[in-house]
């Protein structure tokens, strides 16, 4: 989703572990913020077309939710994280903390096709087996890849790399942060957030709470890796990984 605060002219972009859901809280308790859509967007069978915590700027002009001149007015920011964490959270949040979900036919894990899958796989598979299995075929330029591997994925950037046209870099959140602003990182959350307050004239400081942290992970996400998984991850986010300057 967005979090629009029209009194300040800020637009927030919401990035998967983050620390979104506390920056969410604040906006909307402290800066008058509103969500944007305010409800998620499903299609007849209940699925989801518009997630209303994560989505792109270029989604919220497609479903006419904004403008391209209105958000031109606002200061537009968001946030990354080192692909090499994300990652590391991203399978512990499916492997355990959102098991409780599944039994919830309502749960917003119903609703993302393929979504309640992986998380039975990642339930009785380890993290580098995760990696392997979304990741895998893409290490080694498409070469290592077979025809099995092309028809399971249809991302259309393995699909060009496979007929030997140019695709455009995977990211976890290039989509996050085209068009943006600022920048912000979840390594340095509270001081890049304060430099977003001061450049829109916010006149006093908002603090951001500790909000749905993942208990369940190791503390250090090294730990989760063994050599392929961490080969695969630096070469497949390899530019988001150079831009912003993360290693291992």
């Amino acid at each position: 989703m967005a979090m629009i605060c029209r009194k300040y002219g800020l637009l927030y972009l919401m990035a998967p572990r983050t620390g979104c859901t506390a920056v969410e809280d604040v906006l909307e308790k402290k800066l008058e913020g509103e969500l944007v859509p305010p409800q998620d967007i499903l299609d007849a069978n209940g699925k989801f077309l518009m997630h209303r915590r994560h989505h792109s700027l270029r989604e919220m002009f497609r479903r006419n939710l904004l403008t391209e001149k209105e958000a031109a007015s606002y200061l537009k920011f968001s946030c990354i994280r080192n692909p090499f964490d994300s990652l590391a959270s991203d399978y512990v949040k499916r492997a355990s903390k959102y098991q409780h979900f599944i039994a919830d036919s309502t749960s917003w894990v119903h609703r993302l096709p393929g979504y309640i899958e992986d998380m039975e796989f990642c339930k009785t598979h380890s993290f580098n087996d995760w990696i392997e299995k979304h990741y895998g075929s893409i290490y080694g330029n498409g070469l290592k890849r077979t025809v099995q591997s092309l028809v399971r994925n249809t991302n259309r950037n393995r699909l060009k790399q496979f007929v030997g046209l140019p695709a455009e870099p995977y990211t976890l959140y290039g989509s996050y942060t085209k068009g943006m602003d600022s920048v912000m990182r979840f390594e340095t959350l509270q001081d890049d957030f304060d430099r977003v307050l001061d450049k829109a004239g916010v006149p006093f400081k908002v603090q951001i709470p500790v909000i749905n942290k993942t208990e369940e992970r190791k503390t250090d996400y090294r730990d989760y890796y063994n050599e392929r998984s961490r080969k695969i991850v630096q070469y497949v986010f390899n530019e988001e990984i150079k831009r912003y300057g993360y290693e291992f």
